[in-house]
């Protein structure tokens, strides 16, 4: 069984967008989590989305701020499965 982490990464939401703000965690270090749950959400200037888990396991970290500015295909937490 592999106890590598598996890197929570903020999708592209949109076309041509670069960034996004991180509104909100749903789930906190530590808590379980199901593949394709909802996991946290971003504000582009044209929609709120929610974001779903890479994987199932358990949320190891977060690496980025509720209600900072995060680029488009950055590494804002890990999962392990």
């Amino acid at each position: 069984m592999s106890t590598e982490l598996i890197p929570i990464k903020v999708p592209a939401v949109g076309e041509g967008l670069e960034e996004a703000r991180l509104l909100q965690f749903f789930k906190q270090p530590g808590d379980a989590i199901a593949k394709d749950e909802p996991i946290y959400q971003l504000e582009t200037d044209k929609a709120v989305v929610d974001i779903e888990s890479p994987s199932a396991g358990a949320l190891e970290s977060w690496t980025a701020k509720e209600g900072g500015i995060v680029a488009i295909g950055a590494v804002i937490g890990y999962v392990k499965p």
